[in-house]
């Protein structure tokens, strides 16, 4: 089993496949990827856009016979339709997650409405996984505040902090036990640091794939496997941890 554990389902493949994730899902499967978490786009640069995509992002992922998890997004800005929709995707929806892009959203994460999802989310046992590394708004260390005040809820670094603030990842990892990262983004030396410093029972790989048909999953399962891990770790981040994450929603 190797979990991708940062994926987009983009206007590309919409445009192209419809509600269809059968081409998608290959373009994985020639990785050894079994399964994925599958992240909004087009509701993070519209938030008009975002209660379709949802929608859409739901239909698709139960189209894939369990191979692709859903995360919903909201817009923390309007907090009152934020939390209204984190409800819906949750109960209605049967989404696995939360993802919020504070840079292209335009929001603070260190926000009242921020606070209540966070709380939402810890009752209900289902991840944060922030967009990271991009300042002003999605910095580490910025997360790693907002983590340390919901310790029930978990969160995620989706970027690892990328390639100039991955420092920054590894001290706001290491400084609040409920945040994990997603080693999606940072250079070969920086991943390597990453592993050797933080905790690898939070840590995930992930590829960033869906923005377009490029093959990005093959790059970056690359770059893991030139970090040469002995082989608990290299299951513990592309399957254990994802696991633990998500609970039993792995079918196949």
């Amino acid at each position: 089993m190797i979990v991708d554990c940062h994926t987009h389902w983009a206007d590309c493949f919409q445009s192209r496949d419809g509600l269809d994730p059968s081409r998608w899902l290959a373009d994985e499967a020639r990785h050894g990827v079994t399964h994925a978490l599958v992240l909004p786009y087009l509701g993070l640069l519209d938030d008009r856009l975002l209660r379709q995509e949802n929608d859409d992002l739901a239909a698709v992922c139960a189209a894939s016979a369990g191979r692709m998890i859903p995360f919903c997004t909201v817009n923390p800005f309007r907090k009152v339709e934020a939390v209204a929709e984190f409800r819906r995707a949750i109960e209605v929806l049967k989404m696995r997650g939360l993802k919020i892009h504070p840079w292209l959203q335009g929001v603070s994460i260190n926000s009242d409405a921020m606070d209540e999802l966070c709380e939402m989310a810890g009752h209900w046992k289902m991840p944060v996984l922030f967009h990271d590394g991009t300042p002003c708004y999605s910095l580490p260390s910025q997360a790693a505040m907002l983590a340390r005040r919901h310790p029930k809820t978990t969160m995620v670094l989706g970027h690892c902090g990328l390639f100039e603030h991955w420092r920054e990842a590894i001290a706001a990892m290491r400084g609040a036990e409920n945040l994990w990262g997603c080693l999606c983004g940072p250079h070969l030396a920086a991943l390597s640091e990453i592993v050797r410093r933080c905790d690898c029972q939070r840590l995930l790989w992930g590829s960033d794939f869906g923005f377009s048909f490029a093959d990005v999953a093959g790059y970056r399962l690359g770059l893991l496997q030139s970090l040469r891990l002995n082989d608990s770790d290299y299951e513990r981040i592309t399957a254990e941890n994802p696991k633990r994450l998500l609970g039993p929603v792995f079918s196949n």
